[in-house]
């Protein structure tokens, strides 16, 4: 009997894992841009450089339940911390989140450092950032039409902080193996008319997917 009541203590004593915690995780923060060079079909640019770009981009409700889904699974396999997203709450008690511009993302927290650690009590603070950008390869092709491809890019930057606010994790990657999309460009003396393969909503989460999969590959490799 004395032996099942030290073992019990003993149980009690010593610390979890931290697979086997509780401990929470608050994302207080996630900047999410799509480059509109990457979603626009057409881009027009004016003799004196002006850049109007048309697209209708922004993800739908069920792919940024999906790229939070992404993210959360990320911390939690980075900090070994379950993850939720924290948010500022203005007057009326609803959310203050990130409006959808057609650059950045709509829907998700935007609390600076000082705010989350105010309002939440959390054991680790997770600030994100996500660029989705595209880089213009050389041009080609004959006087007034130029042809060039586009390279798409995405990056992925994560920070922690603990209870001091203490940077704990810094982490980022940048990756560069998606398919290229095509342009063309129609030049004459009042500017120009870019039509480019532009990319969906679909096709962009599916980047940002791999990237993070990518992320947390590397992570587990480097154990």
């Amino acid at each position: 009997m004395k032996k099942v009541l030290f073992s019990v203590l003993i149980s009690a004593i010593i610390p979890l894992s931290p697979l086997l915690t509780n401990a929470q995780a608050g994302i207080f923060k996630v900047r999410l841009m799509v480059d509109k060079a990457l979603t626009s079909s057409v881009m027009i640019t004016t003799a004196n450089q002006s850049v109007n770009a048309y697209s209708n981009f922004r993800f739908p409700s069920n792919l940024q339940d999906s790229i939070k889904a992404a993210i959360q699974k990320t911390v939690k396999t980075q900090l070994f911390k379950d993850a939720t997203f924290i948010y500022d709450l203005k007057a009326d008690g609803s959310r203050r989140a990130t409006l959808e511009t057609g650059t950045y993302a709509g829907g998700f927290p935007k609390m600076n450092k000082k705010r989350a650690f105010f309002g939440y009590e959390e054991e680790v603070y997770v600030k994100i950032k996500l660029k989705v950008q595209g880089y213009k390869g050389p041009s080609l092709g004959a006087v007034g039409v130029q042809y060039s491809n586009i390279h798409p890019t995405v990056k992925f930057k994560m920070k922690a902080f603990d209870l001091d606010k203490k940077k704990i994790y810094s982490r980022k990657i940048r990756l560069w193996d998606f398919d290229k999309i095509t342009s063309i460009s129609y030049t004459s003396q009042l500017g120009s008319i870019t039509n480019t393969n532009a990319l969906n909503a679909e096709q962009i989460y599916q980047m940002i997917k791999h990237t993070l999969l990518v992320f947390n590959e590397q992570e587990e490799r480097n154990r």
